[in-house]
């Protein structure tokens, strides 16, 4: 309880200061199995990220949020939630719930994984667009009059949308930018512009390591 209620005075610090909302960090996270019991097996980002997210006190504590915090303000709140469904989504951010406003989900950022797992998200296969297509779609129906949807493209995270999800080759890349704006706006929700986004900025295309900046590179 200490530890919420300090969480909740920064907060208040911040609101009071005219901030708009929040943008909440892997907020599915903070509500850890009873004990705090080793991961079994071999902890990997898959294993590890099941047995933590959406711990049974999750509800819980959003709605202490929600009613000690957020519901004197006017603000928004989009909480990060790796590994979440559409059914999670509606429970935290239901139009009802009273806890959050939107969700980060990541389904169609992690479309068409490398085999070789190390590459992670830095896999350089392209999205079949049909995947990209069942994803988006899943979204949209299972939260149209329950949920609100957060649409994205891109962040601090991932690669740029042209190059990922599209064409950056110097042709189609203006074409692509549009066409990838033009998805994400007709969409039902909230749309998140990621800085550089709106200039249909690409990936970088270094030849050599030592060019990049990017610690995870």
């Amino acid at each position: 309880p200490e530890v919420r209620q300090s969480v909740f005075d920064i907060e208040r610090f911040w609101l009071d200061k005219g901030v708009d909302g929040f943008r909440m960090d892997v907020i599915n996270l903070i509500s850890k199995p009873a004990g705090l019991p080793d991961v079994p097996g071999v902890a990997t980002a898959g294993t590890t990220l099941a047995f933590v997210a959406d711990g049974p006190r999750l509800n819980e504590f959003l709605k202490q949020m929600n009613e000690e915090v957020l519901s004197h303000y006017d603000v928004m709140t989009v909480g990060e939630m790796p590994g979440s469904t559409p059914e999670d989504a509606i429970k935290y951010t239901g139009l009802k719930s009273n806890e959050l406003n939107m969700v980060f989900q990541f389904e169609h950022v992690l479309l068409s994984p490398n085999p070789d797992v190390r590459l992670d998200k830095w896999n350089d296969e392209p999205v079949k667009l049909p995947e990209l297509k069942v994803a988006l779609n899943k979204w949209q129906k299972a939260l149209d009059g329950k949920g609100w949807n957060s649409l994205y493209w891109n962040n601090h995270d991932q690669p740029r949308a042209v190059s990922r999800f599209a064409n950056d080759d110097p042709k189609y890349r203006v074409r692509a930018a549009k066409m990838l704006g033009t998805t994400l706006h007709m969409m039902q929700g909230t749309p998140y512009v990621y800085e550089g986004e709106e200039l249909g900025m690409t990936n970088a295309h270094h030849t050599k390591l030592n060019q990049y900046e990017d610690l995870e590179s």
